[in-house]
């Protein structure tokens, strides 16, 4: 913008000094023409008549030659009428001026395309100094794009690896609790199987004992109570439901607390060649035959019965 009024100004001064120039030639023309055309002022001339006969007697000494009057002064001419106003204008003149106005108007023309080539130029450095400030903040834009999009990247990388971390994280945790879980059910089934195998040592002493009792009753209350043992054994059989991973020839030793009433409040499981799922189904049997049915000729429930289950189905 600073060139273009600096480039103005300069045309404008051209144009102020081609004007006075041409004003200069036309005043210096007009008074040369004043010049030639102002008449040089007359002499007037003093001059004597002489008569002719007086030119005659010149030679004779009798006549006296007379004396010549003066000549009366004569009148100068009037001087010249100067017209009105400037003077028209000459051929050279008009041709001088008709040169001067086409220079002028050349010059001017000259100077409207210089003018109009510097404002092009100027326009042009402008667009050309747009262009590069939206290239370069195109490019910073582009950059700015690209470092965000690292950025996002890097992010996006963080958390990845931050997921991953919680993922193995939870899984470490979900095995140890796994491994906790089974030490604890392995602990458990080692009590279960401790307790087991306390309750069938009792039990065991416990049959012992009665087989010492019954051995030692009368002989005729011995037939009654093995009906009643295998009418109990029976109602537990029919009470039973075999699972799938029963095999044949199972045989396990039970040993049933029981109520006044014949009701069975607990049940263990002593020697046994069935798995787990047996064993929880013989149990699940014994509790479905409550309550067991009386024993004969008013003998009263035992409190602790043990029982030898051999299903025959």
């Amino acid at each position: 913008m600073t060139e273009s009024v600096r480039d103005r100004w300069l045309s404008i001064g051209m144009s102020v000094l081609l004007h006075g120039s041409l004003i200069v030639l036309l005043a210096l023309g007009w008074w040369h023409f004043r010049q030639q055309s102002v008449p040089a002022p007359s002499v007037p001339i003093n001059a004597n008549v002489v008569d002719a006969r007086t030119l005659k007697g010149l030679g004779t000494a009798s006549t006296p030659a007379p004396t010549p009057k003066p000549a009366p002064p004569q009148a100068q001419p009037p001087p010249a009428i100067q017209p009105e106003g400037p003077p028209p204008p000459t051929p050279d003149e008009l041709a001088m001026r008709e040169q001067a106005a086409k220079a002028e108007a050349e010059h001017e023309e000259q100077a409207q395309r210089e003018l109009l080539a510097r404002q092009a130029a100027a326009q042009a450095r402008e667009e050309a100094r747009a262009k590069a400030q939206a290239a370069a903040a195109q490019q910073a834009e582009a950059r700015k794009a690209e470092e965000a999009e690292a950025a996002a990247q890097a992010k996006s990388q963080r958390l990845a690896e931050a997921r991953k971390k919680a993922a193995a994280a939870k899984l470490a945790a979900q095995k140890k609790l796994a491994q906790e879980r089974k030490l604890a059910e392995e602990k458990k089934l080692a009590e279960q199987q401790a307790a087991a195998e306390r309750a069938a040592r009792v039990a065991e002493l416990q049959q012992s004992l009665q087989e010492d009792e019954r051995a030692a009753a009368a002989q005729a209350a011995s037939g009654a109570l093995a009906s009643w043992q295998m009418a109990v054994t029976s109602r537990i059989q029919n009470a039973w439901i075999r699972p799938p991973t029963a095999q044949p020839g199972i045989e396990c030793v039970l040993n049933v607390s029981l109520v006044p009433g014949g009701s069975v409040t607990g049940v263990s499981i002593g020697r046994c060649n069935g798995d787990d799922a047996v064993r929880q189904s013989i149990q699940t049997a014994v509790y479905n035959a409550s309550p067991l049915p009386p024993p004969p000729n008013g003998i009263p429930f035992p409190r602790q019965l043990i029982i030898t289950f051999k299903p025959t189905h």
